[in-house]
């Protein structure tokens, strides 16, 4: 198998693996659970904390995101029904990736220790995968509302705003916070607001 193949085989085991278990994963059980040796893992990842982060990477922000986004909302033509549907896979993926973050997060701080200890400037703020994560999900969001564009009332980049707002906004597994809004009350909020209509 060539080592990118590889690599993504051992991440896709790890992801849940991780979620499930924590980031005091052993290798061993790494390998086991992808059915490999515990050598072929540092065969494509030099050391432990790259093969977590590379895991942390692929749980914010999947190498084939936006295919399984486009292949969720097949067939779905109506702006609210995809509204819920794209809602509840950002939900989704936020209680995974929450779960792996909090896992890698003491390999953070780690780096962070001996990037100060060596000299050398450490990182600051979000890795840079995060970052690209919300980048790709404003423009997967933005491309749900473009096709609306003449139901909207405001541009199809600022609903995508609004609707990630609310989505991130309304669940913090980190800090305790459970889904409190679901799909179909972040849809009605966003596309209908919060004031009563006469009717």
């Amino acid at each position: 198998m060539p080592p990118e193949d590889r690599r993504r085989a051992i991440v896709s085991v790890l992801v849940p693996l991780i979620a499930q278990r924590g980031g005091e994963v052993s290798t061993r059980e790494i390998a086991r659970a992808a059915g490999i040796a515990e050598g072929t893992i540092f065969r494509v990842f030099p050391d432990k904390r790259s093969l977590l982060m590379a895991a942390a990477e692929e749980a914010v922000n999947p190498a084939d995101g936006q295919a399984l986004f486009d292949e969720s909302l097949r067939g779905v033509e109506d702006l609210r029904d995809k509204v819920v549907v794209a809602v509840g896979r950002v939900q989704e993926r936020m209680l995974l990736s929450s779960a792996v973050m909090v896992a890698v997060r003491p390999h953070l701080l780690a780096a962070f220790h001996e990037a100060r200890a060596s000299g050398r400037e450490p990182m600051t703020g979000p890795p840079e995968f995060v970052l690209k994560a919300q980048e790709d999900l404003h423009r997967r969001l933005t491309g749900l509302f473009e096709p609306h564009r003449d139901e909207l009332a405001t541009k199809p980049d600022v609903a995508a705003t609004a609707l990630r707002s609310l989505v991130l906004g309304s669940s913090r597994p980190e800090l305790g916070m459970t889904a409190a809004l679901t799909p179909e009350d972040i849809a009605d909020l966003l596309l209908d607001g919060v004031l009563r209509r006469e009717s």
